[in-house]
């Protein structure tokens, strides 16, 4: 479909409801963006992921959508935003709002993905493709705006750290229990980062992960930053800037860090990496091939091997080269 530019005014980029699934698609509004620089850019976003675009550069106006309100509320949505007159949707949830709101150009819910396009943020420029948009863009890099505020709190916030020594940043936590690396491997992973390689810990996470953290510290006989539950999504992405490493499980600080262009080492159990895994050309990713692994299942049919064999000398030992220690 060949699109005439000059007749593109507004557009409309639907994204997602997680903070790392609505990361993986910023590539794809990013090539928007760049392909149609005059027009007006707005974004639909589930309620967890507003804060990323509100001082977005490019994005012109925020729409909350939360999936769970009711039927009439989404009917009244859609009389709203038909009234916009959106020239060109590109949706990224696969659903019916480009057909609902009578965008000429829109991207296609039933077009399926070759084989080749494996991971989600190179599937999601794909989609743009059936609007003859992306086609040679697959590698366009992940984007979070950083607003200036949030650089001056994190910059107070690690006023106490030495940045001559090593930053390391570790997120245990994961929205899904079964996504998670065993708690004391973490215990026994930060004590060896800290004791042999001088390093710094900062502990990231949000509220629900704050006991986790709190137990993976206590036994630590080195000082630990908790930082979690203390920082917004745009200034999580300011601390991780200034951090020499990020170890974390298949969560939305991985695609969090690789936005920012921080070293990932991303543990990786029942999701398939090649999917969801860490993108850049420096990060690693520590993960055991089992029968049964990646099964992409939201329960463990065994005892969760795929995690609890991945040995903490393992993942200490990709850290070590990483950080060319």
């Amino acid at each position: 479909m060949k699109i005439d530019k000059s007749k593109i005014k507004k557009m409309l980029f639907i994204s997602l409801s997680n903070i790392g699934d609505i990361i993986l698609t910023t590539p794809a509004l990013r090539v928007l963006c760049e392909a149609f620089p005059e027009a007006r850019m707005d974004i639909m976003v589930g309620p967890n992921g507003v804060e990323l675009f509100k001082k977005h550069p490019a994005v012109f106006k925020v729409i909350t959508y939360d999936k769970h309100i009711p039927m009439h509320e989404k009917r009244r949505l859609i009389r709203k935003l038909r009234k916009v007159k959106y020239d060109l949707i590109a949706d990224m949830r696969n659903s019916l709002f480009p057909f609902l709101l009578g965008a000429k150009y829109r991207t296609s819910p039933i077009r399926v993905p070759p084989k080749s396009v494996r991971h989600k943020k190179q599937e999601h420029i794909w989609k743009l493709s059936s609007m003859g948009i992306g086609l040679d863009r697959a590698n366009t890099p992940f984007y979070i705006h950083i607003p200036e505020e949030d650089n001056d709190y994190i910059e107070k916030l690690m006023m106490g750290l030495d940045k001559d020594r090593l930053i390391i940043a570790i997120s245990p936590g994961a929205k899904s229990e079964i996504k998670r690396w065993p708690g004391e491997n973490y215990t026994k992973l930060t004590e060896r980062l800290a004791k042999e390689l001088d390093a710094q810990i900062i502990m990231v996470g949000d509220k629900a992960d704050s006991p986790l953290i709190r137990d993976i510290s206590m036994p630590v006989k080195h000082d630990i930053v908790d930082l979690s539950n203390k920082t917004t999504l745009c200034q999580l992405a300011a601390l991780l800037s200034r951090c020499d490493l990020l170890i974390t499980n298949d969560s939305a600080p991985l695609h969090i860090a690789g936005a920012v262009d921080t070293k990932v080492l991303a543990i990786f159990g029942p999701t398939d990496s090649k999917s969801y895994g860490p993108t850049g050309i420096k990060d690693s990713i520590a993960q055991k091939r089992l029968h049964c692994s990646p099964c992409g299942k939201a329960q463990c049919e065994f005892e969760h091997e795929c995690m609890r064999q991945l040995k903490v000398s393992e993942v200490f030992n990709i850290a070590k080269r990483m950080l060319n220690r």
